[in-house]
């Protein structure tokens, strides 16, 4: 069992680096619809969520929402990252938490796919349009392979960790 004053330290180096890959990421252009990113951010905060448990996954989310909102000048972003995100973590700590035999690559596609849906309906009710949903399957598409890329990031990091490790 991982001490508190370790997790929290653990917790800030995985805030950290989802902090600096999201502002990196934050430099690319959108990738063919507008919005649409990878999220390889959200490698960070799955992997704070693996290892040391639900309240310092959501710990770091909000500080990576929050500030990376702040630091890119876009404070109007917290109001699409931050209920989209919260959302999204909730699903996947309830395929992690309640599900058997569901690897992580499933769950971080499952995840991504939500956040795309909410970050559209969030839009859809900011805007009071509905054509916006006809980005729906670009921005579904874009989050499967984003979902794809981060699960596969945190399942060779999962691998690459010493046999018997737990995180929290």
């Amino acid at each position: 069992m991982m001490k508190v004053g370790k997790k929290i330290a653990l917790c800030g180096l995985f805030t950290a680096l989802a902090l600096i890959s999201f502002l990196l990421e934050n430099l690319v252009p959108p990738l063919f619809v507008p919005g649409a990113k990878m999220g390889i951010s959200n490698a960070f905060i799955l992997l704070a969520l693996v290892f040391l448990g639900a309240p310092y996954g959501f710990a770091a989310l909000i500080l990576k929402c929050v500030l990376g909102s702040v630091f890119s000048g876009n404070i109007s972003a917290i109001l699409y990252a931050l209920p989209s995100g919260l959302i999204s973590l909730t699903a996947e700590y309830l395929l992690l938490r309640f599900t058997k035999n569901v690897s992580v690559v499933a769950i971080s596609v499952a995840g991504a796919v939500i956040n795309s849906c909410v970050q559209n309906a969030i839009f859809c009710l900011v805007t009071e349009s509905l054509f916006a949903f006809t980005y729906l399957p670009y921005l579904a598409s874009i989050g499967t392979v984003g979902g794809v890329a981060v699960g596969l990031i945190v399942f060779f990091i999962i691998k690459a960790m010493p046999k018997g490790y737990k995180g929290g």
